[in-house]
């Protein structure tokens, strides 16, 4: 049973899992803001800032309903190479808090509810095509952090998600105004959100949820909203408020990158570049190549906790394997490791830092060295990407796209300054494309540039 629940903490209305109003004693409290979660809809979207709750409610509304009838619920987000980056934790996090572990079978990769034959699946929509299309008897979709969903995903999610009932459960903290999430789900109702920003429709609810709309925000959370209100007002209004975006002058390549589809003609030099990581940092490989002065890139490889055994795999696939290495090959590698094409036959320039790692890949069949280091070798390979007229990135490379939008100069929290201070973070993409320029950036005073006879030696290699 719900119990929904007023800012003053105070029930104010009860409802089972169907929507029907009771007198019986709740079991699950609610916002009242995000009550009409609870009620059918094929699209639910709640959009807003960080501490409102939606996230909670999603997960505590969705598990009552499965402990009470059949539920097929599939969990999505854009990229998901393993169940950590999924929204598996929060489901076991409710199960753990509602004391729910005698109802419940949380197994490696799937959530059950025996009794009622309910489940919860996980999956990433990116490069994921046909491990999607197999959920067409879902009845739940829920899409989180759906702010970097693509359009294309959108496109094969929709139509999947098709069960008689079914519905497709959307939240997000928005990022920019021309992010397809924004501009193709809510876009069309702008016009028609209200002054708290929402909107509803017979097929379609909206709502804008903030902290200031969540009964239990706690203490804690209030220090740090209050912190960064006084500190950094515009980051403030985008993680607290939910407004787009607006930063841009601290953000190193801002103005600098755009994304977009292209064809890598035949023929042209290509440059790869892997940077080391395992448990927090990925491992990450791009390839790149140039023509004028634009730098395009067009694949990228991100594994998180990739065992140093498995990098060939992350890196190239099953292309050029080993007979040896094919044995290993298992049927979820396919999905897991499509690789970057011509891993194998280019030469990879890496971060000197891990000289094991590199010994280790070269040996897994990788034409690979260290890429030169000096004191404000970063800052000077930032300024040779950003002396490029345009960094153009394929729309597949999506860590990279987060990272270029991203990677930023310190902010003084005092004054709003910004320093001249890389940040050393949202950056293993970016470090392995400087690594990748290895050779053509030469040092001059205090700045690097690759000259224009060596943008032409580039094209010609």
């Amino acid at each position: 049973m719900f119990g929904i629940c007023n800012m003053q903490r105070e029930v104010i209305k009860r409802v089972d899992v169907d929507g029907n109003e009771t007198d019986a004693a709740p079991t699950v409290l609610i916002p009242a803001k995000l009550e009409r979660l609870i009620y059918p809809k094929r699209l639910k979207i709640v959009y807003g800032g960080r501490g409102s709750a939606k996230t909670r409610t999603v997960v505590s509304i969705q598990t009552a309903q499965a402990s009470a009838r059949r539920e097929r619920v599939l969990c999505l987000r854009e990229i998901q190479a393993s169940i950590e980056e999924s929204s598996y934790q929060e489901l076991v996090e409710e199960i753990e808090r509602r004391d729910l572990s005698g109802s419940f079978v949380t197994g490696k990769k799937t959530i059950r509810v025996p009794a009622t034959r309910s489940s919860f699946s996980f999956r990433g929509l990116y490069r994921n095509q046909t491990g999607i299309k197999g959920f067409t008897k879902a009845t739940k979709a829920w899409v989180d952090e759906a702010a970097t969903v693509s359009r294309e995903s959108w496109q094969i999610l929709m139509p999947t998600i098709r069960e008689h009932g079914s519905e497709i459960w959307v939240t997000f903290n928005p990022d920019k105004e021309t992010d397809p999430t924004w501009t193709d789900l809510i876009g069309p109702y702008e016009a028609l959100l209200d002054a708290d920003g929402c909107y509803e429709d017979d097929e379609v609810l909206i709502i804008r949820a903030n902290y200031t709309d969540n009964p239990w925000f706690t203490a804690e959370l209030e220090l740090e909203r209050a912190k960064m209100e006084r500190t950094d007002k515009d980051r403030y209004n985008w993680i607290w408020l939910g407004q787009f975006n607006k930063r841009s002058d601290e953000v190193i390549f801002a103005g600098k990158y755009r994304v977009e589809a292209f064809e890598t003609p035949p023929g042209v030099r290509f440059f790869f570049g892997a940077d080391w990581g395992f448990a927090v940092d990925p491992t990450t490989l791009n390839r790149c190549w140039v023509r004028g002065n634009t730098l395009f890139i067009d694949y990228e490889a991100h594994g998180l906790r990739t065992e140093s055994t498995d990098i060939w795999k992350l890196f190239a696939g099953k292309e050029g394997a080993k007979p040896a290495q094919l044995k290993e090959w298992t049927p979820e590698d396919t999905l897991k490791y499509p690789g970057v094409p011509g891993a194998r036959k280019w030469k990879i320039k890496a971060d000197g830092a891990r000289p094991e790692t590199i010994s280790q890949v070269a040996r897994q069949g990788f034409n690979i060295d260290a890429a030169k280091k000096w004191g404000g070798s970063v800052e000077d390979g930032i300024e040779v990407l950003r002396g490029f007229d345009e960094i153009v990135i394929h729309p597949r490379c999506v860590h990279t796209i987060a990272e270029f939008g991203l990677y930023s100069y310190k902010v003084d929290k005092q004054t709003g300054d910004i320093l001249p201070i890389i940040v050393d973070k949202n950056n293993h993409h970016i470090d392995g494309i400087r690594y990748s320029l290895d050779g053509y950036i030469r040092g001059r005073g205090q700045g690097i540039i690759i000259s224009a006879e060596a943008l032409q030696r580039m094209q010609a290699a």
